[in-house]
């Protein structure tokens, strides 16, 4: 499995991180393309949904994805929030009342994917890179820290191999690397990157647990297997969808990217 998992990180990194560099629109169908099979993937977890409602929920997404790119963000808000109340009303008339996971979906998805259209759009291939460096080395410290060093559960209820030594090692690499990333970019890594790399590492390892809860309430081992070693397209970006809408949220308020922030 290690060696399988690392196999296919070296695989992938390169190309993710060459269509970020290249940027709109070659980024951009990346995204929506990952927010489809997400959109999917999300939908099967309870087993009750047809593969036409998953197609148009995942239809949505890239609708949305594609509107930001063209349309920017006020349009894309538009349709994640259109989608979704059509998505809740025909629950409703199909007699199926109250919440449920599916109901989610849309925001779920297409939420994350636009704000990293943003962030590409706004603060360049230099954000998404120290974005990108935050979330995969929090997620790769987790991983070995908690396999070497192991000791008292994280959250045993909802993720039982996540331990706190892993927790804590993957928020030490990940700030790491983010203010690496900074300094290899030439932004100076001051005491605001050292924070809100922090910040990223958290919400990486926050996204990762909402997953777990999801496939433990669900009962499944992983969102899927396209990916060799690392399960569904879910099981590896939803640390990055986690952290995604807090650095769009960065590129509005400080208004541009890391080299000017």
């Amino acid at each position: 499995m290690f060696w399988t998992r690392l196999i296919s990180g070296v695989i992938l990194a390169p190309l993710f991180l060459f269509l970020v560099y290249l940027g709109a629109p070659y980024f951009n169908v990346l995204i929506a393309t990952t927010a489809a099979v997400m959109a999917w993937e999300f939908t099967r977890m309870d087993g009750e949904e047809g593969d036409k409602r998953r197609a148009l929920i995942a239809a949505a997404c890239v609708v949305a994805v594609i509107s930001m790119s063209v349309g920017g963000m006020t349009v894309a808000w538009g349709i994640v929030l259109g989608a979704t109340i059509l998505v809740v009303v025909a629950d409703q008339v199909a007699g199926r009342p109250g919440l449920n996971m599916v109901q989610w979906a849309v925001p779920y998805v297409a939420v994350p994917a636009i704000s990293l259209i943003y962030v590409s759009t706004i603060g360049g291939w230099h954000t998404v890179f120290w974005l990108l460096a935050v979330v995969w080395l929090t997620d790769i410290g987790a991983y070995v820290f908690g396999r070497l060093i192991g000791g008292p559960k994280l959250a045993p209820a909802i993720s039982p191999n996540k331990t706190w030594a892993g927790s804590l090692g993957g928020l030490v690499t990940g700030t790491a690397a983010g203010l690496g990333m900074l300094s290899a970019v030439g932004v100076a890594p001051a005491m605001n990157f050292f924070v809100l790399s922090i910040v990223l590492s958290v919400l990486t390892q926050i996204g990762d647990l909402f997953e777990s809860a999801l496939k433990r309430k669900f009962q499944v081992k992983d969102s899927g297997g396209l990916i060799p070693g690392h399960g569904g397209v879910m099981d590896r970006f939803d640390g990055l969808w986690a952290a995604a809408p807090i650095a769009a949220l960065l590129c509005y308020v400080l208004e541009g990217s890391v080299h000017t922030w």
